[in-house]
């Protein structure tokens, strides 16, 4: 009985202590979340941008810091668990073939290896150099959100890498469609090059659409083939940053988080379609307020001198490995269709 009257009185000093900061998210989420209900920006996006404008204003961030720093970590975590609820092998296996599978997983791991090298030459660290390359990779800022808590990286890192993922991303839902009719590309192949190298999936879809249905449904399945890797490539980041890949299997199993292994839970429980349509919506708009939320903390937790610091090197980095994803998938949709 006295341990639980403990809990409660710590639970209720930490909650006392974390109110400022947590009111401060749950107002600049649900203002980031109505502006991509209207305008269809990335709410993540959005929501970085609030926490820099409030992180770089001394007045009341102090109190609000505790508050601030769980939704950076914590609410984080949850959002990749939840975000594993979106992903069913089963669909994806009806939809792909092997030979699109495995050019999906080739270009998917060249491309976190390609970015992180272009990164380590503009001297950036290991650490950016993943974030940027999972982002490009697999599914833009979601993906930055999920690998980051595996990394010893800065949040100015990880607000660059978000910055520079989105920046491209969206210049790519211009420069795309304009490409494609110059050349004109086939409604299939469009959508083969559109899933494969555009990073966020609200960017592969408004992108796709302009060239009509047939690009869509294309474009779509190349994209959440790229979205599934994300298991493996959060299992694998783990255990490089944590222990050594060859490590005996008990000490492999000790490296990996528990919201890794939450993560793949959920994905086995989306597969195994289990769950009804209004649970998985249900906990879909769970993942978006959850991820959107810790953007607001990861930003409000960067210093703008800190970022400023950092140079031009990782918008010179993101702007040469965005025109060798797009080059080399153009070249490989072609192939593909």
């Amino acid at each position: 009985m006295n341990s639980l009257i403990q809990v409660l009185r710590s639970f209720r000093q930490w909650l006392q202590q974390s109110a400022p900061g947590l009111a401060l998210v749950a107002g600049a989420t649900a203002a980031a979340l109505w502006i991509n209900s209207v305008t269809n920006l990335s709410a993540g996006a959005i929501a970085l941008l609030f926490g820099l404008c409030f992180g770089n204003i001394s007045l009341g961030s102090e109190r609000a810091q505790v508050g601030l720093t769980f939704s950076s970590r914590r609410l984080l975590r949850v959002g990749v668990v939840l975000l594993g609820f979106r992903l069913s092998i089963s669909e994806l296996r009806q939809s792909m073939d092997w030979l699109d599978a495995l050019m999906v997983v080739i270009l998917v791991s060249l491309t976190v290896w390609g970015v992180g090298r272009v990164c380590k030459a503009f001297g950036l660290s290991p650490d950016f150099g993943r974030l940027l390359g999972v982002g490009y990779a697999v599914c833009g800022v979601s993906a930055i959100a999920a690998v980051k808590p595996l990394t010893k990286a800065e949040e100015e890192e990880v607000a660059y890498a978000v910055g520079v993922v989105t920046l491209f991303g969206t210049l790519s839902m211009a420069c795309y469609p304009v490409i494609g009719a110059i050349v004109d590309l086939a409604p299939e192949t469009f959508g083969w090059w559109a899933g494969s190298a555009i990073h966020d999936v609200a960017q592969v879809v408004a992108t796709a659409t302009m060239r009509g249905d047939e690009a869509l449904e294309t474009a779509v399945v190349v994209k959440l083939g790229r979205v599934a890797l994300l298991g493996p490539i959060l299992v694998f980041v783990s255990m490089k940053t944590r222990g050594r890949v060859n490590a005996e299997r008990s000490a492999a199993v000790k490296a990996i988080p528990v919201f890794v292994v939450g993560f793949i839970l959920a994905v086995a429980v989306r597969s195994v379609e289990i769950l009804p349509t209004g649970t998985l919506e249900l906990l879909d708009d769970m993942r978006k307020i959850f991820l959107t939320a810790a953007m607001v903390g990861v930003g409000a937790l960067v210093k703008l001198r800190s970022l400023a610091s950092m140079g031009r090197g990782p918008l010179n980095a993101g702007f040469i490995s965005w025109l060798l994803l797009a080059g080399i998938a153009f070249a490989v949709s072609g192939v593909m269709t």
